[in-house]
This record gives C-alpha cells, structure tokens and sequence, in this order.
C-alpha cells in the first residue's frame, strides 16, 4: 500500500468513529499546503444532513480523535483537514525510495494484461511531419507510463505503403526519372527530399490535369497487383523511406516491437468485406461496398470502391484480425489525431460484427494538432513541416543558450536537453489539446519547460556530488536500469521522528509521496500531461525548500544528513517521472 494511501486509510477509520462513511476518493489534496495534508469536502454530506457545511465540520471535530499516520484534524469553513505525522511520513517515504529507486511510483495495476500501443503510423513516400512527431512521442510516452502501471506493452507502428498517397509518389517519380537516377548515389536525406518533392507534383498533377489523374489511378492498380513495370522503382523508394524513419525514431528514442503494412492487410481485408456481405454486415451502395454506419448513429463508409480497390476501413478489419489472434490483447490503443474520431467509431464497430473479440477492446486516443507560430501545415502542396526540422532548431537554440556554459560532455548534454525541450512542450499538453509551439518558452531554463526540470535534476546532482566529501554514501544515474540518486546512510533513514521539519520540507515530502498517484492517474487515463503536471509542481515544490533550507550549509549535522535524503529523494522522483516522458537526464548544465 502506498504511504498516502495509509494515512487516507487512517483518516477515513477515524472518521468511521465518528459515524462518518467516507472513501479515499473522497479524501482530496488541499490546493494549499498550509491547510492540511488531506481535506474531506463536506458539501454533500452537509446537503444530506440539511445543515451548513460550516456548521457540520464544527459538531464533526469534536467526535474525531486523531491515530495511526493522523497528528491533527482541524476544520476550515466546510472542509475537515487532516495533519499527517510528517517525520514517520518522510521516514517511511525516503527509506521505501531507497529501497525501490527507480520502481518507486510503479504499480501492479496491469499485471497480467497486454496492451497494444499503435502510434507513429508514417507512411513511406510521405514526409514525416510535426504530427507524426506529436503522435510518436505521445505513444511512447503512454507505452512507459503503463509498462510502469504493469501492463505488458507492446509497440506497434502500422504503415500505409500501398494507396493514392503512394501512386501519386511513384508516377512524380517516374517523370523525374532523371533526378531519380541522380539520386540512386546520393545520401539518404536527399533521397527522402526528393521523395517529398516528387508526391508534391503527383498530388498537384492528380487535381490539376485530368491526363495525370488517370495514369495516376492506372499506376495505383499496378501497385497493388505487383506489376513488374513499378515493382522495382517501388521496392526502392519504400526503402528509402523506412529508413528514415529509423533514424528519427532513434533519434527520439522510441522503438516498435512489430510493424504492419497496408500491403500486408489489403488482400485479406477484402475477403472479409466480401464474407460478411453475405451476412448484411455490408451493403452496396452507388457501385461500392459500404458499411451502413448510419444503422447505428454514425454515418456510412465505404470499404471497397467502385474500382473494386480496399479503402483504409478494408485494410483495418485485416489488421484488428491479424493482431487479435495472434495476441489476444486486453486493449489496443490507437494513437492517432482527433481528425480521425468518426472513422474510428465507424469502423469500430465494423470490426466488433466480423470479428467478436474485438469488442470494447478498440480503444482510439484522439491527438491534438501541433502547430508552430508560423501557421498550418499543407502536405499536398509540399510546404510541410518536418519533424527534424522542428527537433534540429530547439537543438540550434539550446547551443546559442549554452555557448557559454562549460559542461564536460557538451555534445550529450545538447542532445538531451534540447530532446526535452520538445518532448516535454508537446507532452505538458493534453494528448487531445490542440498546441502551438513555442521556442522561446519551450527552451527557457525557468518555467514550464523541459529544460527546467532538467536544470533541478543537475542542481542536485552538483550539491550530492560536493556532499560527498562530508562522507555520505552517495551515487548517481538516471532513470530505470542505473544507479540510486539518493544518499544513504547505512542504518537507513531513522532519526527523522524527533525532526522538527518546516513547512517547506513538509510540501517536499509530501509532494514525493503523490508520485506514485500521478503515474496510476496517467496510466488509467492514457495521459502523459499528469506525469508533467506533476514533475512541474515537484519541481516549483523543490525550489521553494532550496530557497528557505540550506543544504550543505545547515548547521546542525542530523538536518544536513536529512536534507541530503530528501533532494536524494527528488532527483530519483524527477528522473523516474522525466523517463516516463521519453527524456534523459544529465549530470550537468
């Protein structure tokens, strides 16, 4: 049981001694600190009761006798608040870190239940632009956060390498035949460039001239019956692009455990449509196959054409097949922008008719847009953004910030940090919230920025790395699979009870111990947000206790020794929380 947990288990016994029913859902944080540790809100039993809120908590006092992790109970207008023991709270709290380092704050939530987390999903002859890189960092973020709840996770990257998209590709292609021969000895990235420039004059001919349209539609037949006449030009360009995605996933650190392709699903997908017609799952309607969502409040969509070609909806009932019975999943999370909500509904529940076992179990986390000041992104007219270009101009801005700072490992740390500079103003948002992304804010070393809480984590780095000296047992890492931050002493932490603490360590230790709530609140509601919500008020929370309590400069030893524990304590809480956003740690800044 986590210590919070406990003292809400406490207060909620001591309140049943005073006739009061009351669960840890009803036992909340106060917004200020110097209210109480915990706070029971007494506006609905008051209304049962018909008496004023205020009036209630002062006949409640009177019957309430405090125990267990339970100090003090005073009331507050309408509220009862609870004072924890904060010297056997911090004692219990810094040893159980100690004890668990970097698996303090998991769960066991999810054991025995396997997820499935599709995300990226970038299509091969496309660029790879600033909503792809929302939605990567997004899934693995939610892939962390609930591989540390106990789920077993798997990452899962679905590719549309056959479609329009793809025709419109191959034939610009083809009429730059000679900027494509070119580019068969050039480096990849100019390769992937002029794949980019080469969809940008498909998709433009497709609408503009009726001539391109049909070879173009004529060109998409022969992609998926493997005419030997695009065959080859296509096995080269779809290369091509997969392996830049490589790089950017590596350079963001994320990884796939299976990838799936549109190729793999089209064929099989059809044989369903065409199997459950014969049952009236699906309809024809103006020479295609649909299915009639509109028999279910959703709208009609259409999984194979007029042309008798598969539509995404076909190639999806493959893939939810093919996933399904191979793993048996509990869930499957889509992580893919909200612009695909309605498709999502419909083809849910075209699945859940071909294929029982999916039902309920098809989960779509809707991603918001992510813009930058400059404004909208257009794919078909070719002036998308890139992903690595947003990546490679926080990196130049975290080298103009750090020009004169003297770190050993320059390289690395400029990597890292300007790594969170993006990861965590893309992940302090909602997944669904649309977002403009801003530099300047996103890099600052003071604020809500990825850099800051990066810069906390180097401060107590430097002060544990000078503590040494003094003789406490000290070392140093980051995230999962490295070393304890936090000090120790060799009995553990036990002089703590007789500690008079100031109400700045008190939020300290406190703030540590909602750690482990804010990552089953994460893992419950796929929300990466509450990790940096939460980092940002440990952080704030640290500042304000380095402010009024000297570290290595306190006079007496037993609160030296304490205080080391304590910011111990945060860098291991920070790295923890940073890791399950997707970002490194550094030793310095």
């Amino acid at each position: 049981m986590m210590i919070l947990d406990q003292a809400k288990a406490d207060s909620i016994k001591i309140l049943g001694g005073a006739g009061i029913s009351a669960s840890p859902a009803d036992i909340v944080f106060p917004p200020d600190s110097k209210m109480g540790d915990l706070s029971l809100p007494l506006f609905a039993l008051a209304k049962e009761r018909k008496v004023a809120p205020g009036a209630l908590a002062q006949e409640i006092i009177k019957k309430l006798k405090p125990h267990g992790m339970v100090e003090r109970i005073e009331p507050a207008g309408p509220y009862l608040n609870f004072f924890l023991k904060s010297g056997e709270i911090a004692e219990l709290l810094l040893n159980l870190i100690e004890k668990e380092k970097e698996r303090y704050g998991g769960s066991k939530m999810g054991a025995k239940k396997k997820y499935l987390v599709e995300f990226s999903c970038a299509n091969p002859m496309k660029a790879f632009h600033l909503g792809h890189l929302r939605n990567t960092i997004t899934g693995e973020s939610v892939s962390r956060i609930l591989e540390n709840a106990g789920y077993n996770v798997l990452r899962i990257n679905y590719q549309g390498d056959v479609g329009m998209h793809i025709a419109k590709s191959l034939w610009g292609v083809q009429k730059l035949h000679q900027e494509f021969e070119d580019m068969l000895k050039k480096a990849l990235e100019d390769q992937v460039a002029f794949l980019g420039r080469a969809y940008a004059y498909g998709a433009q001919a497709f609408e503009n001239d009726e001539t391109a349209k049909q070879e173009i539609l004529a060109c998409n037949k022969k992609i998926y019956a493997k005419d030997e006449s695009v065959e080859e030009l296509y096995d080269i360009t779809r290369a091509w692009s997969l392996e830049k995605f490589e790089t950017i996933y590596d350079r963001l650190d994320t990884r796939f455990d299976e990838f799936y392709f549109e190729s793999e699903m089209w064929e099989r997908g059809m044989e369903i449509v065409k199997e459950f017609m014969k049952k009236g799952v699906f309809k024809k309607g103006d020479g295609a196959i649909i299915f009639p969502g509109s028999e279910y409040g959703l709208h009609d969509r259409v999984f194979i054409t007029t042309e008798g070609n598969p539509t995404y909806e076909a190639k999806d009932l493959a893939l939810s097949e093919r996933r399904h019975t191979k793993h048996h999943p509990d869930k499957i999370i889509h992580v893919v922008g909200k612009e695909q909500t309605e498709y999502f509904k419909v083809v849910f529940k075209a699945i859940e008719y071909t294929l029982l076992e999916s039902k309920g179990k098809e989960h779509h986390l809707p991603g918001g847009f992510l813009q930058l000041k400059e404004g909208k992104m257009s794919s078909r007219t070719g002036n998308v953004v890139l992903a690595e270009a947003l990546l490679d101009d926080a990196r130049q801005a975290v080298i103009e910030i750090m020009k004169e700072h003297e770190v050993a490992k320059r390289e690395e740390v400029v990597n890292a940090v300007s790594d969170a500079t993006v990861k965590y103003a893309i992940l302090k948002n909602h997944v669904s919230a649309d977002m403009l992304f801003d530099m300047k804010e996103s890099v600052s070393l003071s604020g809500d920025s990825g850099p800051y809480l990066l810069y906390i984590v180097a401060r107590i780095k430097s002060i544990l790395r000078k503590a040494n000296a003094g003789g406490v047992i000290l070392s140093g890492g980051q995230g999962p699979k490295s070393k304890d931050l936090t000090p120790r002493s060799r009995n553990g932490v036990r002089f703590l009870a007789s500690l008079e603490m100031t109400s700045s360590e008190r939020s300290l230790i406190l703030t540590l111990a909602r750690f482990p709530d804010a990552t089953e609140e994460a893992a419950r509601e796929y929300d990466p947000s509450r990790i940096a919500h939460y980092l940002f008020d440990l952080a704030q929370t640290f500042n304000a206790f380095y402010h009024d309590c000297p570290v290595l400069q306190a006079e007496d030893a037993a609160v030296r020794e304490f205080r080391l524990h304590l910011i111990g304590a945060v860098a291991t809480v920070m790295s923890k929380g940073l890791f399950l956003l997707g970002i490194k740690t550094v030793e310095e800044m």
